[in-house]
């Protein structure tokens, strides 16, 4: 199966996308993990280009429809949630998010969720 990246020429196939995310992901500097824990307004722009780029891309995948995202949404524990769980919760923060005008992730950058979501995915992808 191939899957789309819309910041990518061609297509790719799984692997070769899971590993540019793990490599876009390692490439968070220690002043984005700082400013992801503070509650600052301004934006950090590798944050947001990260997140950008991932939730662009897995609209993409068939991992989760767009349309049924939702039905993945669930209020179990971070650490126990399936790939599809996790990629609807960083899909759903998107979307909350999208209400800041001025910022797009900076309130759920700001309470650090998007990065725990991140961390919990890189685990199951590199597995």
């Amino acid at each position: 199966m191939k899957i789309s990246n819309y910041f990518a020429k061609e297509k790719m196939d799984d692997a070769v996308f899971v590993q540019t995310y793990i490599q876009r992901l390692s490439k968070l500097q220690e002043s984005d993990i700082v400013w992801a824990k503070s509650n600052l307004d301004e934006d950090n722009e590798a944050v947001q280009s990260l997140l950008m780029e991932m939730v662009l891309s897995f609209y993409a995948t068939d991992l989760v429809d767009m349309k049924d995202y939702e039905d993945y949404l669930t209020t179990a524990p971070l650490e126990s949630m399936s790939l599809k769980e996790l990629q609807a919760r960083l899909i759903h923060l998107f979307h909350e998010d999208r209400v800041h005008p001025d910022s797009l992730i900076h309130n759920g950058i700001g309470n650090c969720e998007l990065l725990k979501i991140l961390k919990e995915m890189q685990k199951r992808m590199s597995h």
